[in-house]
C-alpha cells in the first residue's frame, strides 16, 4: 500500500533542514497532504575506551530544553564514509580517536515526518588526544560502563533515541562475537 505523490512544494529552506508539503493520493483514491522535514542525516559513534567504558557527551539541546547524554556524532559529509564522519566527530566532540571502527547499521529516527537517516558506528580501544569543539559547541564528556548506561536508559536518564538504539546494536554485536 503506497501513496502516490501528486505535487511537492518546498515551504522552508534552512541551514540544517528543509520542509516540504506534498499533495498525495492515498491507496483508496482520496487525497491528503504530507509535511516532511528533510536533512542530510548524520552519524553517531558508540565509542569505547581501553577499559570498554562507553564515552558519552552531555550537552544542552534547545528543542528539549535539557542537557542530555548522547553519543558523539554529527552531520554526515558526503565526501566521507560513515566511519570517517564518525571519527571526525568523535575527535571534535570528545578528543578521543580510534583505529578500530566498524559499521553497526542505520535508523530512521523520525519516520512519521522526516527523511533523516542516522548511521551508527562502533569505535573500540579509543585513546584520548584533545577535544576540538566547533565554535558555539559546549560539550562535557563522561565515561560509563555498559551496565551503568543500561541503568541510565532504564531510569530515563538517557533519553536520546539514537543512543539507545546504538547501545542495543552494540549488545547484539557483543552477543554474536
Amino acid at each position: 500500500m503506497f501513496e502516490k505523490t501528486l505535487e511537492t512544494k518546498t515551504v522552508y529552506k534552512g541551514k540544517i533542514l528543509d520542509v516540504s508539503v506534498s499533495k498525495i493520493e492515498l491507496p483508496d483514491g482520496r487525497t491528503s497532504t504530507r509535511e516532511v522535514a528533510h536533512n542530510s542525516g548524520g552519524v553517531c559513534v558508540l565509542a569505547l575506551d581501553e577499559q570498554e567504558n562507553i564515552i558519552l557527551v552531555k550537552q544542552f539541546r534547545y528543542p528539549s530544553q535539557e542537557e542530555l547524554y548522547e553519543l558523539a556524532g554529527g552531520k554526515h559529509d558526503a565526501n566521507e564514509t560513515h566511519e570517517e564522519t564518525g571519527m571526525r566527530e568523535l575527535l571534535e566532540e570528545t578528543g578521543y580517536v580510534s583505529n578500530e571502527v566498524q559499521y553497526l547499521g542505520y535508523i530512521y529516527p523520525t519516520v512519521a515526518y522526516g527523511d533523516e537517516v542516522i548511521h551508527m558506528v562502533l569505535a573500540r580501544n579509543c585513546t584520548y588526544r584533545k577535544q576540538a569543539l566547533d565554535p558555539g559547541e559546549f560539550v562535557s564528556v563522561e565515561t560509563f560502563s555498559l551496565d551503568q548506561v543500561l541503568h541510565m536508559i532504564e531510569t530515563n536518564e538517557i533519553k536520546d533515541g539514537k543512543t539507545i538504539v546504538a547501545v542495543l546494536k552494540y549488545m547484539q554485536f557483543i552477543r554474536h562475537k
